[in-house]
């Protein structure tokens, strides 16, 4: 954790572990009337999505279960409500026709700054279950489908996963078709699916105990799925429902720390950084089929050192930032104890700071002891200072963000991604936090990770 800037760029394709905390002092780019049910073709028949007010609870006869929020069947081709401000997230909501609003972030016990909003402990699973497994039984036969359990599976919903497998008899090895937007080329099975978001009781109830079960074209199965470093499966979890012990195989590697080369900016810190890694670290580039094979396919994050040139990481340095406009160490900028403090009901500091003394550590005088962070999405003016020798292409075929359209092919998806521009000084960073995938860039400084499974994914001010 220096307290020199950082610089990460994401993008929202690599399915890694998702949540995460990010320490250091870095400049950083990165790339989220009650009624009763009436039948499915009366529903049709009036044009329009049904309320699931009232239905019966699992197991308990007929006794009714009230849905203290909305639990929709949405009719053919309608789209979903339009998300309020707080259910505005990467989190689905719909599962095949079957919507339930489900809230963005749910404030923690104790309030943002003790506690974790974890996603898994929410008290309105329970409610959210009970939706999606009574919807279900009210679509149509042929909606009962392979994509369904996969969607299923990657909504965390192990009682309908269960109910898809043994009631309608879905086969988890299928691969559901991607779609005509992708070729119509197979999507990743469910079982694969779990495994890539640490979903573990789901995985219980796709495969037994059977680790030995072949999951993939290449022969592999879910015990070499699951020793792969970096897993979302974690060991805890795989000795717990699997009896399969993966200690050893997610053992850390040590000497994985590297400083980014000398920038010119404040290198002391007051932190100690550990010198394990419990992920691959891969220094010289990866091929795509490795890329695909042993990282996308499994759902493991990685560290690609050496693919970043040094006309790249020097135009981040000091020195080149101190002839820009934007980015001069003299320029002021809004500053927080995190990327987006409202998020988490914080605030930004009242007054803003000059690069330099977020560089060196100032502390806010209303946050006393919190180290500050500055975040943007970069316009193209931004993009255009910070790479010029590249004239704000980020893909130029010589930069480091070049192994995006390596991975991924043609620039399609180049319209989904977002961007982001992070620095700060000792000890900042963000605290817990999930969206989709990320690429990460680091220009100068040191970037301490934390991850989790998106099973274990959750938010903390």
């Amino acid at each position: 954790m220096s307290p020199v800037q950082r610089i990460v760029a994401c993008c929202v394709l690599v399915v890694p572990l998702v949540a995460y905390f990010q320490l250091g002092g870095v400049k950083s780019i990165e790339r989220g009337a009650s009624s009763e049910l009436v039948p499915l073709e009366d529903r049709r028949s009036e044009g329009r999505k049904k309320k699931l007010r009232a239905a019966p609870r699992t197991g308990s006869g007929d006794s009714v279960a009230e849905f203290t929020s909305e639990c929709f069947l949405l009719d053919y081709g309608e789209k979903p409500p339009k998300k309020d401000k707080n259910e505005r997230s990467n989190e689905k909501h719909t599962l095949g026709r079957c919507y339930k609003s489900y809230a963005a972030r749910v404030p923690p016990r104790g309030g943002w700054l003790k506690g974790i909003d974890f996603f898994h402990l929410r008290e309105s699973h329970k409610e959210r279950d009970q939706c999606f497994l009574y919807c279900i039984d009210q679509l149509d036969e042929d909606e009962i489908d392979t994509a369904l359990l996969v969607q299923a599976v990657k909504m965390g919903l192990t009682k309908v996963v269960r109910k898809l497998t043994k009631k309608y008899g879905l086969d988890p090895l299928r691969h559901p078709s991607l779609g005509p937007d992708y070729g119509n080329k197979p999507g990743f099975n469910a079982v694969q699916e779990a495994i890539r978001g640490g979903h573990i009781e789901s995985l219980k109830s796709l495969i037994g105990s059977n680790t030995d079960l072949v999951i993939d074209s290449l022969g592999r199965t879910v015990g070499d799925y699951l020793r792969m470093r970096g897993s979302a499966i974690r060991p805890k979890d795989a000795m717990k429902f699997l009896s399969l012990d993966t200690t050893l195989d997610q053992k850390g590697v040590s000497g994985s720390v590297v400083r980014a080369p000398d920038t010119g900016w404040n290198r002391t810190s007051k932190n100690k950084v550990s010198d394990q890694c419990d992920i691959d670290v891969i220094v010289g580039g990866m091929s795509r089929e490795t890329f695909y094979n042993d990282y996308f396919m499994p759902g493991r994050p990685f560290v690609l050192r050496g693919m970043t040139p040094k006309s790249e990481l020097g135009a981040f340095s000091k020195h080149r930032w101190s002839t820009t406009d934007r980015f001069h160490p003299n320029t002021k900028v809004s500053v927080g104890p995190t990327a987006y403090p409202s998020i988490t009901g914080q605030k930004h500091c009242k007054r803003d700071m000059t690069i330099a003394q977020l560089e060196n550590a100032t502390e806010c005088l209303e946050m006393p002891g919190v180290p500050m962070v500055h975040a943007r999405h970069p316009k193209e003016e931004d993009l255009k200072e910070l790479y010029p020798m590249y004239d704000g292409d980020l893909y130029d075929r010589n930069g480091g963000w070049r192994k995006v359209e390596h991975f991924f092919g043609p620039k399609p998806w180049e319209y989904h991604l977002g961007w982001q521009v992070f620095f700060g000084g000792d000890g900042s960073g963000a605290t817990l936090h999930w969206h989709n995938a990320a690429f990460n860039i680091l220009y100068s400084g040191i970037k301490q990770w934390k991850m989790t499974p998106p099973r274990y994914r959750g938010w903390t001010g």
